[in-house]
C-alpha cells in the first residue's frame, strides 16, 4: 500500500517542440536559461570601524590639556611667590645696609669717645700737675716762703 502523500510523484517531462521551419536567416540571440533567483537577502551592514585610536588620542589630548593647565597655574603661583620673596629680600637688604651704616657710625662714635676720654684724662693729669703747682704757690704765699714761691711759680709756668 502506498500513500500518495508521502510518495514522490514523477514530474512530467516537458514536451520537446520541433523548431519552426526557417524561411529566412534572422539573428536571434540565444538566451541562457534563467536560473531561479533566490529571495533577496537583506544587505549585511559592514561592521562599524573601531574608534579606539580616536578615543585614546582624545583622552591623551584631554590629559595633556589638564597637565598644561595645572603646570600653568603652578607657574603663575610660584612666580607670584617668588616676586613676594624678592620684595622681602630687598627690604631685608635695606635693613641690613641701614644697620651696617649705623654700626659703622657707632664705631666711629666709640672711637671719638675713646679719643675724647683719653684727651680728658691727659688734660686731667696735666691740670692735676697745674693744680698741684698752684697749691704749692698758694702755700708758699701764705707761709711767705720766697724760694718755695719762686719754684712754685716756675712749675705753674711749665705745667700750665
Amino acid at each position: 500500500m502506498t500513500n500518495p502523500v508521502h510518495e514522490p510523484q514523477p514530474q512530467p517531462q516537458p514536451a520537446v517542440q520541433p523548431d519552426p521551419p526557417v524561411e529566412f536567416d534572422v539573428y536571434t540571440p540565444s538566451f541562457a536559461p534563467q536560473q531561479p533567483v533566490s529571495a533577496p537577502m537583506a544587505p549585511v551592514a559592514p561592521p562599524k570601524p573601531k574608534k579606539t585610536g580616536i578615543v585614546v588620542l582624545s583622552l591623551f589630548v584631554v590629559l595633556l590639556f589638564g597637565a598644561g593647565a595645572a603646570f600653568g597655574v603652578l607657574f603663575f603661583l610660584e612666580k607670584d611667590r617668588s616676586a613676594g620673596l624678592s620684595k622681602q629680600v630687598e627690604s631685608k637688604d635695606r635693613e641690613i645696609a641701614d644697620l651696617t651704616r649705623k654700626a659703622e657710625n657707632s664705631k666711629d662714635d666709640a672711637v671719638r669717645a675713646v679719643d675724647a676720654q683719653k684727651k680728658a684724662e691727659a688734660d686731667a693729669a696735666a691740670s692735676a700737675k697745674c693744680r698741684t703747682a698752684a697749691k704749692s704757690l698758694t702755700e708758699a704765699a701764705l707761709n711767705e716762703d720766697l724760694p718755695k714761691g719762686e719754684a712754685a711759680m716756675r712749675d705753674i709756668v711749665i705745667q700750665c
